[in-house]
């Protein structure tokens, strides 16, 4: 259970004036001069009359009270953010690996695929270039099993063309001759 604040508030006030060394006293240091108290009584002794100059004491400061923290909290780790998915468009698939491993990412999450529906893509596709990627640039790449999907085409011109997702236009079969 939590204690009110409102309640530890004057336990803590006492605590940090106990420790203060407040005990309703005055304290001086040597800086302020002590007068001696005049006699009274004495037929040769004459009193000074009081400076006109003399201020009264200021009063002693009031301490804040410091909130305090229970001793069993402990500081929250502070979390590393998500991998942000880098921009990758018209880079090589090779770029794309070394782009992954520049931001300290695994490479083996990348995942290869063809641009079109009747390309296939050859086993060494480290010289095509990406036209596409899932998830888009910018998107967090939460947990480290999360794939990213790449686009790729032959020639960089090959990725602005085609015919209902086919490169060649006589393969789509929507088309007519």
């Amino acid at each position: 259970m939590v204690p009110n604040p409102r309640r530890l508030a004057p336990t803590v006030l006492v605590g940090v004036l106990a420790l203060a060394g407040c005990s309703g006293g005055t304290q001086t240091d040597e800086s302020t001069p002590v007068t001696a108290p005049a006699t009274v009584g004495s037929s040769t002794a004459t009193a000074s009359p009081p400076s006109a100059t003399a201020e009264p004491p200021a009063p002693p400061p009031t301490p804040t009270p410091t909130p305090t923290v229970p001793a069993s909290t402990a500081p929250a780790p502070t979390p590393t953010p998500d991998a942000v998915m880098p921009a990758l468009h018209s880079r090589t698939y090779e770029q794309a690996r070394t782009e992954f491993s520049r931001q300290d990412l695994s490479p083996a999450r990348l995942t290869a695929a063809a641009q079109h529906k009747d390309v296939t893509l050859p086993r060494d596709h480290d010289d095509w270039y990406i036209c596409d990627t899932s998830p888009r640039p910018g998107a967090p790449l939460p947990a480290a099993t999360t794939t990213v999907t790449v686009r790729l085409a032959q020639d960089f011109s090959d990725c602005t063309t085609s015919f209902n997702g086919y490169l060649y236009e006589e393969n789509d079969p929507a088309s007519t001759p």
